[in-house]
């Protein structure tokens, strides 16, 4: 996943807990947790890496998107 897209999705869900401001139980905090978590680890930083020898530029090639957290 791009970067671009990355924050997109995360803009998306800072606007849904504006405006549940309130109602999300604890489980549903811990699964947005856990959804913010997958998309930092799934999300290409070309930029990140210039001085390191592990690219995350191939880290689409090796992700496994079967176990996406889904909130809901």
């Amino acid at each position: 996943m791009e970067l671009n897209e990355s924050i997109y999705i995360m803009l998306m869900l800072l606007a849904h807990l504006i405006r549940g401001a309130g109602t999300f139980t604890f489980e549903d905090k811990t699964k947005m947790i856990k959804f913010v978590g997958y998309l930092i680890n799934n999300t290409n930083m070309p930029l990140l890496d210039s001085n390191t020898s592990n690219s995350s530029s191939d880290q689409t090639c090796k992700t496994n998107h079967s176990n996406t957290p889904c909130i809901n």
